[in-house]
């Protein structure tokens, strides 16, 4: 079956670096729209389309809209891509909301960091037909000329649900992808993966953040030790959660993590542009899983911190409405 018959339109929400990504390689097997609010890149769309290079090489020319309202004045998606950051989810949401009210809407499949994005898009959205994403893809966007540079590419990329009746759209998703170029499975442990690499990026982005570093530069750094502890305090946790990760994932996770080493992660150019981290989404749900359960987070209370303070310089300082998270005892 030529599965992408089935899909007739599909949406992408952000036109970051890894959003780009996937408009480029999309476009060129199902027409794609591009949901860009900042007027500065929906201009470099427009005129350019969406260009990845190195790791991945696509070019094609989506629709360009505004808005997620937009979505249906252009005939309507049948999965939205959610690439923004985890800071938007509830923004996200909101937008999406009228859309996915009927029995026939959307699939969404977020793409996002962080082990709850998925969740707590699915809770906020009526049907909750929701999917997650797990791309195994370093990428950052060049702001001159708007193209983005993949400079990670390690698959089977991944697409699934907990929910069984999102089975088939999965499949269908997977082979459009895997046609477009990035090779995807329909993976039924979807939740497993999705902590599998959600702790890898909680242990190797803030570091690299607080040194200002690419993840090569981070392992090859005396702040590697720090690395392999956030990682040891995340697998505990998710032991204790009841997440396989499977024989010898410590091991097999520092060695992504070494293949990643070109990868610059956004929360270094979070920082560098004075833009408020995900660190909400990727270290803190370990500290409250791990607190729930009885199990220490020292060092992912260390780099929380540290990282905190940076979004307090950037977004609280003088105004008096930032409030210090408390910590688990």
């Amino acid at each position: 079956m030529n599965h992408a018959r089935t899909i007739e339109r599909v949406g992408v929400i952000g036109a970051g670096a890894i959003g780009t990504v996937l408009a480029a390689l999309l476009g060129r097997v199902v027409p794609t729209v591009v949901v860009c609010r900042n007027p500065v890149r929906a201009g470099q769309l427009f005129a350019h389309g969406a260009v990845c290079r190195g790791g991945l090489e696509a070019a094609s020319r989506p629709i360009i809209v505004r808005t997620v309202a937009d979505l249906c004045a252009v005939g309507g998606v049948a999965a939205v891509f959610v690439t923004t950051k985890t800071t938007a989810i509830a923004d996200i949401a909101a937008d999406l909301a009228p859309m996915c009210s009927g029995a026939n809407g959307p699939v969404i499949v977020s793409c996002q960091n962080g082990i709850d994005p998925g969740r707590q898009l699915a809770e906020r959205l009526p049907g909750g037909r929701v999917a997650r994403m797990v791309l195994n893809l370093g990428a950052t966007c060049d702001a001159g000329s708007g193209e983005t540079k993949v400079t990670l590419n390690a698959p089977p990329h991944a697409i699934g649900s907990p929910d069984a009746r999102l089975g088939d759209p999965c499949e269908r998703l997977a082979a459009i992808l895997s046609g477009a170029g990035l090779e995807t499975c329909a993976a039924p442990d979807i939740e497993a993966r999705v902590w599998a690499k959600s702790l890898m990026n909680a242990a190797v982005n803030p570091v690299a953040a607080l040194c200002n570093m690419t993840v090569g530069e981070v392992m090859a750094s005396p702040a590697r030790p720090i690395v392999d502890r956030l990682l040891h305090e995340g697998f505990e946790v998710a032991c204790a959660e009841g997440i396989d990760l499977g024989t010898g994932y410590l091991e097999r996770a520092a060695a992504t993590l070494s293949r990643a080493a070109d990868h610059t992660p956004s929360m270094v150019e979070d920082v560098r542009s004075g833009r408020e981290s995900e660190i909400g989404q990727l270290n803190r749900p370990i500290m409250d899983r791990g607190a729930a359960r009885g199990v220490p987070t020292p060092t992912h209370e260390v780099v929380d911190s540290l990282i905190e303070a940076l979004d307090w310089a950037v977004s609280g300082r003088g105004t008096g409405g930032f409030a210090v998270r408390s910590r688990p005892r």
